[in-house]
């Protein structure tokens, strides 16, 4: 993924210390590595920084999200690797379907890699957007939480043609990382929710973020294909490998820390 470029001095370091400390890990300075992909690479697929990482609660504090999550999703797909399935959940049943080697192949292109790493660690941060909307004669202010599907959507259609390409990016995120990180909580919500309840603008269910992830990557892709459009045209079109690959990582590696981690969606 050339994590190299993209990991601090600090992560570096950590990584070191961590994978390669009977070798002398603390004097393998970040330029000796950055010169050194080959050796990052097994490094980073070391189990000690795996234990490492997972052990500790206040890990954020120490490295990097981008460090967490490239880890990480390096698991996922060596554990792909050894198994020929995944499991897909529905409401009636977990069923095995044999797509592990082509789940791995796109997590592992490292364009689509990278961007799932960083779209993870975007959602570490909880931000807002302060719009002063005008209703009437007056204006009020409204803010906007960029880790709400709704939220978001309702921004787009206040902001300028400048800006909405980011905020359709941001909608497609939000959609694809809430159905993968937390899918669970979209399936108990639709069998949850009583009858009575107010009906939500945007129904929390996989199948409808799943469509607003589709449409908004292809919308924030828009008309030309640079290299950023590509990504986002790959994710629109492939939108069920990236949640699953999401998903998967959630369920063996997240539970019990993805809480603390991230804020639950709502």
């Amino acid at each position: 993924m050339g994590e190299s470029h993209h990991l601090s001095d600090h992560d570096l370091r950590f990584v070191a210390e961590t994978a390669w400390a009977e070798q002398g890990g603390a004097a393998l300075t970040p330029d000796y590595l950055r010169a050194r992909e080959e050796l990052l690479d097994v490094m980073l697929e070391d189990d000690r920084l795996v234990q490492r990482l997972l052990g500790d609660e206040q890990v954020l504090l120490r490295v990097s999200p981008r460090l967490v999550f490239s880890v990480l999703l390096r698991r996922v797909s060596r554990d792909l690797n050894q198994r020929p399935y995944t499991l897909e959940r529905t409401p009636a049943e977990t069923v095995a379907v044999f797509d592990a080697p082509r789940v791995r192949r796109f997590i592992a292109e490292p364009a689509i890699g990278n961007y799932l790493v960083e779209m993870l660690s975007s959602f570490v941060r909880t931000e807002t957007v302060t719009v002063w909307v005008r209703r009437g004669a007056r204006y009020h202010r409204r803010r906007f939480s960029t880790l709400n599907l709704e939220d978001m959507v309702e921004l787009a259609g206040l902001v300028g043609d400048e800006e909405s390409r980011t905020v359709f990016r941001r909608i497609a995120d939000v959609a694809l990382f809430t159905s993968g990180i937390f899918s669970d909580f979209l399936r108990r919500r639709r069998r949850e929710v009583p009858a009575a309840r107010r009906v939500r603008a945007i129904p929390q269910t996989v199948e409808t973020y799943e469509e607003h992830g589709r449409r908004f990557y292809r919308l924030a892709a828009g008309p030309e294909a640079g290299p950023q459009g590509r990504i986002l045209v790959t994710l629109a079109d492939e939108f069920p490998m990236a949640r699953k690959s999401l998903e998967i990582l959630s369920d063996r590696y997240l539970r019990g820390t993805r809480l603390s981690w991230f804020h639950t969606p709502g």
